[in-house]
């Protein structure tokens, strides 16, 4: 008879065994880069990305900020504590292969009434004559024991090694995550940096020209006393000196409100204030190598985030369908029991033991598994639709960026040319007036449009660098 049970339970084992779940076909990424960038002839030796940020930036007062601001940043360290909460998680998942193993140790007295069941039948056993006086039941019933309990659920469908993976997985994204708080926070702390040199520059320019305004000025009212000039050139000029004067007051508005943006980003108000200037921060920058676009995958931290989701997701899944099959569960327990806690540690009359295993199957909660498994398929085809959505967006981001960069430089070159022209051109129309060959409207067009340019050409400087710093970031920020 025990020979037949055993093979009865033998042959049901190896029944849910057979029964084991099948690896679900995972959805296809339908998205594949092209080999080069449109283009772009690629360096397949050196990389950009793969340069640390502060082997990039070359600037010590900007690295400087940066350092600040990855100590400081209060998203930066949000992302870490998320971290955190990540790795606990992965290791509460790990936990689940494991055997639960706890101990247990208590005390109680109880008084039985002499009107319950436990009452007279205690009170009863004491007169039976098979009890010795160490065995009689105390009153009132005082109970003492110490045990160790364990339970272990077998994974045979894998629910608990998938459950393992999607932790992981998770936590491993949650990495990543941080990685791309750090690379957007040092690509903005750079952005805002240039453009605060550009409005230093471009406060030096509307001071210098208010200065030269103020001659002008100067001269056409000496001009009007020797009779060569009238009151409506005076008043063109001083408009023209009140104008840039405006504009002086509207970019100081504008530099300390990027000022206060940037000690935001750093995290702090006690940060240095001292800045280099913007064309020397032009001829220091890097030139930038690309490398292909299959890096971006291996080097942009938000792209393997999205790849770790993904991972997670099809984990998840399978755990989600590992739960229509039932569990099986072992148990046990050892210890020492007594009413009597001077013969607790008696073996083996003290001693007690508990082990036996279980079968779980869901029968009539399969609608709530199968609304988990369902919502688990979604997941994983939102979290592919994510990747993939994240990989195009970077492969069209660094070839815009390319383009601004190459657009960058031939404006930069023909906007330096065009002010040198102008500034010639105020000259030389400062001289005609001063001899009766120009008319002053002459002299403040030009003094506008040199003015104009000028704080155009400090702008299109801050562009180029700016968009450096976001081609740099886009190619993966240095965390390879």
């Amino acid at each position: 008879m025990m020979k037949k049970s055993i093979s009865i339970i033998s042959c049901f084992i190896l029944v849910l065994t057979g029964c084991k779940v099948q690896q679900i076909a995972q959805p296809e990424n339908r998205l594949q880069l092209p080999e080069e960038y449109q283009g772009i002839e690629s360096d397949t030796v050196s990389y950009s990305s793969d340069i640390h940020w502060e082997n990039f930036f070359k600037d010590e007062r900007l690295k400087s900020l940066i350092n600040t601001a990855l100590q400081n940043n209060q998203d930066n360290q949000i992302a870490l504590t998320k971290v955190n909460a990540s790795r606990a998680a992965m290791l509460q998942a790990r936990q689940g292969l494991l055997p639960f193993v706890s101990l247990n140790a208590g005390a109680s007295q109880e008084r039985f009434g002499d009107y319950t069941m436990d009452g007279v039948g205690n009170f009863d056993t004491n007169f039976s004559e098979n009890l010795t006086e160490d065995k009689q039941i105390p009153d009132p019933y005082k109970d003492f024991f110490i045990s160790a309990q364990f339970g272990w659920e077998i994974d045979i469908w894998g629910k608990l090694r998938n459950q393992r993976k999607a932790g992981m997985a998770m936590f491993l994204a949650s990495e990543e995550m941080s990685r791309h708080i750090q690379t957007w926070l040092i690509a903005e702390v750079a952005t805002n940096y240039y453009h605060l040199l550009a409005l230093d520059q471009e406060i030096k320019t509307l001071n210098e020209y208010i200065r030269l305004q103020e001659l002008a000025l100067q001269l056409i009212q000496d001009l009007k006393e020797g009779g060569k000039a009238n009151q409506l050139a005076i008043d063109q000029f001083e408009a023209l000196s009140l104008n840039t004067r405006a504009q002086l007051q509207a970019k100081t508005r504008e530099l300390y409100s990027a000022e206060f943006n940037l000690a935001r980003l750093v995290g702090t108000l006690d940060y240095e204030m001292d800045r280099m200037d913007l064309d020397s921060a032009i001829v220091i920058q890097d030139q930038i190598i690309t490398g292909l676009p299959v890096d971006l995958i291996q080097k942009r931290p938000d792209l393997r985030e999205a790849e770790r989701l993904l991972e997670a997701s099809n984990a998840d899944v399978n755990a989600a369908k590992a739960a229509f099959y039932p569990s099986i569960n072992l148990m046990g327990l050892a210890g020492f029991n007594a009413f009597d806690f001077s013969r607790l540690f008696i073996s083996p009359a003290s001693s007690i033991y508990q082990f036996g295993g279980g079968l779980t199957a869901p029968l009539f909660n399969r609608r709530q598994i199968r609304t988990m498994f369902e919502t688990s398929k979604a997941n994983q085809q939102m979290a592919l639709l994510e990747y993939e959505k994240r990989t195009l967006n970077a492969y069209l981001e660094v070839l815009d960026l390319i383009n601004d960069m190459n657009t960058y430089d031939q404006q930069l070159k023909t906007k330096q040319y065009e002010v040198a022209v102008l500034e010639r051109g105020i000259e030389n129309s400062n001289t005609l007036f001063s001899v009766g060959y120009a008319n002053y409207l002459e002299v403040i067009n030009a003094q506008t449009r040199t003015l104009e340019s000028a704080i155009e050409l400090a702008d299109l400087k801050a562009a180029r660098l700016q968009s450096n710093v976001q081609l740099y970031r886009a190619l993966g920020g240095g965390w390879n």
